[in-house]
């Protein structure tokens, strides 16, 4: 099993760096009302010293995108507007977008950048409702719904909307990644309960808002690599 990181909330190029260093697949920064904000400008010099030392490849994802998305870099934006989406992004040379406000598939439609849609969910109900919506992306993450916030709680989604999300977002041809209160410590349990293609983390690898620890950082990707590996070894003994 091939576990995809995005680590969420960068907002300087020693955290993006270190994330990368330790095998981070994606790095996510917040474009939105956030104590993890980060302006336009620095996204740019960050990808550019990324860039520059060989940790992003640079390649952007064809129009299509499809059937395998491969984002290095993800803007994270919450009800924007698509032209100011669009600017940011050719600004800095972000990969796709990742929309994680109120937005319907027919807002999402008129899109002309590569985007995938994270869903706020807290019941098997919501994940029928929204993952059945008709999103027309090649990814959909599920977060914890928590009122008043659009993410970056540190609170976790029931396991069993996020299994039936998961279902029918696979039933969708959707690759399928989770949000919200994943920790060095709860890593595995995600991995093996809900048997994501991704798992995208940011409070939980801090020391305060917008501040990644390494230590938390290097806890993580031990879980991981150690899930993962086990969960190669349950497969291979089931066949």
């Amino acid at each position: 099993m091939n576990i995809k990181v995005k680590i969420c909330g960068i907002t300087n190029p020693e955290d993006a760096e270190l994330a990368l260093s330790l095998g981070a697949d994606e790095l996510g920064f917040v474009l939105a009302p956030s104590s993890r904000r980060i302006e336009p400008e620095a996204v740019k010099a960050i990808l550019e010293e990324m860039k520059g030392n060989g940790r992003l490849s640079g390649i952007r994802p064809a129009p299509s995108f499809r059937p395998a998305p491969s984002f290095r870099s993800v803007g994270v934006f919450v009800n924007e507007a698509k032209d100011t989406m669009r600017d940011i992004m050719s600004f800095t040379g972000l990969d796709a977008a990742q929309i994680h406000g109120d937005e319907e598939p027919s807002d999402c439609a008129a899109f002309d950048f590569p985007w995938y849609r994270a869903l706020r969910i807290d019941s098997v109900a919501d994940a029928h409702r929204l993952v059945e919506a008709g999103w027309d992306c090649p990814r959909l993450l599920v977060d914890a719904l928590s009122r008043g916030s659009y993410g970056g709680t540190g609170n976790t989604i029931g396991t069993w909307a996020a299994i039936a999300a998961g279902v029918l977002a696979r039933e969708r041809g959707k690759e399928y990644f989770v949000a919200g209160g994943i920790r060095p410590r709860s890593a595995a349990s995600f991995i093996y309960s809900l048997s994501p293609d991704g798992l995208d983390v940011s409070s939980g690898v801090e020391e305060a808002p917008g501040k990644k620890s390494r230590e938390k950082l290097e806890a993580l990707f031990r879980s991981i690599r150690s899930a993962s590996e086990g969960a190669k070894e349950s497969e291979h003994a089931a066949r």
